[in-house]
């Protein structure tokens, strides 16, 4: 599938992991992250509800596989997590659990086979143009059973967080993606599910907060600043600056980082009609 944006400032380059030679490095990322508290209580908030009565499931996207990690443990359901990225599912695959793993460029190709009672993805379509995300949302909504839920679990960029001293620095380094939002993104989800003939769940989010500056965050904040004094809108001086002033952040305990996800979904009615 293909995508017209580079990649975000601070962020590898998702959609061509191994391409780029970043899938080991992504892969830590989203094990660290994943390993934070917060992600938990994220999967608490929005994931486990769906789960009771779910037989098969299929994860879209499931990079190092925490997520599909995370289903199996949680409920008795025969899960499949798959990935366009051969570097991210031998991760995946490294770490175990009970979840069988399958690349897969969606939906490009015509694997994987059967109907599921529920299909999960977790921030893909901001790396898709929006034809490639209506195409996916059409793919997936064909693939459930009748009753089946198709449901994005998705950054709302907009609500990106941080407690910084100096505002005017913050704002500089928090410039990572100064492209208009595509209208699919987040909420924007919602009419593209409608349109695919899904009966759409209410919306329903949660804000994903954390006052650990642990690896996850060092990474993340650490190559924003490193991308913002590549740019040119912070010096070298400034980029010291902002890393000390984190951890000394952390140091005093009024480090706070946050973002808000959306749970955009839809359930399969029994009249749906397939495009395959």
């Amino acid at each position: 599938m293909s995508r017209r944006h580079p990649p975000a400032e601070g962020l590898p380059d998702y959609a061509r992991l191994d391409e780029a030679g970043e899938a080991a490095a992504a892969a830590r990322r989203m094990e660290a992250r994943a390993a934070e508290p917060a992600s938990a209580a994220l999967f608490e908030a929005l994931v486990r509800p769906l789960l009771p009565g779910v037989r098969r499931v299929l994860e879209v996207g499931c990079g190092s596989g925490a997520l599909a990690r995370r289903v199996a443990a949680a409920s008795d359901a025969e899960v499949l997590a798959t990935d366009k990225s051969e570097g991210m599912l031998a991760v995946a695959a490294a770490r175990g659990g009970r979840v069988a793993f399958q690349r897969w460029a969606a939906p490009d190709e015509p694997v994987p086979t059967g109907e599921f009672d529920l299909i999960l993805s977790s921030v893909v379509v901001p790396y898709l143009e929006p034809s490639a995300a209506e195409a996916l949302v059409v793919d997936l909504a064909a693939r459930l059973r009748p009753g089946g839920r198709l449901v994005f679990i998705e950054q709302d960029l907009q609500t990106d967080a941080l407690h910084f001293p100096d505002p005017e620095l913050r704002t500089r380094v928090f410039a990572k993606d100064r492209r208009p939002a595509p209208r699919h993104l987040a909420l924007g989800l919602r009419a593209l599910l409608r349109a695919a003939g899904l009966a759409l769940d209410p919306p329903c989010a949660h804000l994903w907060i954390t006052h650990d500056h642990g690896p996850y965050l060092q990474d993340l904040l650490g190559a924003m600043a490193r991308d913002a004094t590549a740019a040119g809108r912070i010096t070298e001086a400034e980029r010291g600056h902002w890393e000390s002033e984190l951890a000394a952040l952390a140091a005093r305990g009024d480090f706070a980082y946050s973002l808000l996800y959306h749970r955009v979904g839809g359930v399969r009615p029994a009249a749906l009609s397939t495009p395959r």
